[in-house]
């Protein structure tokens, strides 16, 4: 019997420009939002007229000023207070977040079971990343949740392109398998990396992004934002641990190549102090997540 031919990975991105009005990753208001908002000299007003345009955004955007950690004694209720709050570069963050967490939860799937929980993962690995970024004192400003969401969207991609052979390129199964983006490209025509990141590139998004898409496996790669990809990739292998055993089932840090590349890099406490970091994280930042804040809406 012939083997069955792999898809090329042209084909599988012409099956999702075929489908471009349904899975546009920033939606109109967002993508005007946005604009404003990387411009420098955008006037608060200006972008918060946009933001009032979309239910959701604006919502969003109202409580994450109120939040605690944009020292909320005094509860903004207006678009203007909150947008001078939060400051460009956090709004920014909130509309792709917004927006790629929306396309997420209504992706056309032909597997409902895939899309729950992938997006589980993703949220959790954002969660962590945002929990090492300030246990750490990193310093990023927000960017690391969205690229955490995003990090994992090229297998949500993948299953929309070529849902019958999905489960055989990737089976869900977390595990840190080092053929595991071999597998995808052998029987799919490109990983989820690859697709994840041209996916992000053709919507516009981010340097910074795309960068952790398409490089989240391989954090050792020397990179402008190799610090951002490195707390990503710790973050997520974190995340798959949970996601197999929910708990910490003996947990070797020692594994987790991002860390590795953050110590270098100066960050050295993911792996010197395991008791403190690791298990607060496990038995208590994803344990928290799994209580209902990850469910897919």
């Amino acid at each position: 019997m012939t083997a069955k031919a792999s898809p090329s990975a042209d084909a599988l991105k012409q099956t999702l420009l075929d489908r471009s009005d349904e899975l546009a990753m920033l939606p109109a208001v967002a993508s005007e939002a946005l604009a404003l908002a990387n411009d420098p000299d955008c006037k608060t007003e200006e972008l918060a007229s946009v933001i009032e345009r979309d239910v959701k955004l604006a919502t969003e955007t109202l409580s994450m000023s109120n939040n605690v950690i944009f020292s909320a004694s005094v509860p903004v209720v207006s678009l203007r207070q909150a947008v001078v709050r939060l400051g460009l570069k956090q709004v920014r963050n909130l509309i792709i977040s917004s927006s790629a967490a929306s396309l997420m939860k209504n992706m056309p799937l032909e597997q409902e079971w895939v899309r729950e929980i992938i997006w589980q993962h993703s949220f959790r690995t954002a969660t962590v990343a945002t929990y090492l970024n300030r246990q750490l004192r990193i310093g990023f400003d927000g960017e690391e949740f969205t690229a955490g969401l995003l990090h994992d969207f090229g297998r949500l991609l993948l299953a929309v392109a070529n849902p019958e052979d999905f489960a055989e390129a990737d089976p869900m199964s977390f595990e840190e398998e080092s053929e595991f983006l071999s597998r995808e490209r052998n029987v799919l025509g490109i990983d989820h990396c690859q697709f994840g990141a041209w996916f992000a590139e053709f919507n516009k998004l981010p340097r910074s992004l795309v960068s952790v898409i398409e490089l989240h496996h391989l954090p050792e790669t020397h990179h402008p934002n190799q610090k951002l990809i490195a707390l990503v990739a710790a973050a997520d292998h974190l995340a798959s641990h949970f996601q197999r055993f929910d708990k910490d089932h003996g947990y070797d840090i020692g594994l987790n190549r991002g860390a590795h590349v953050l110590s270098k890099l100066g960050y050295p406490e993911l792996l010197e102090n395991r008791d403190q970091v690791v298990d607060e994280i496990l038995d208590g930042v994803l344990s928290e997540s799994a209580s209902g804040n990850s469910d897919i809406a």
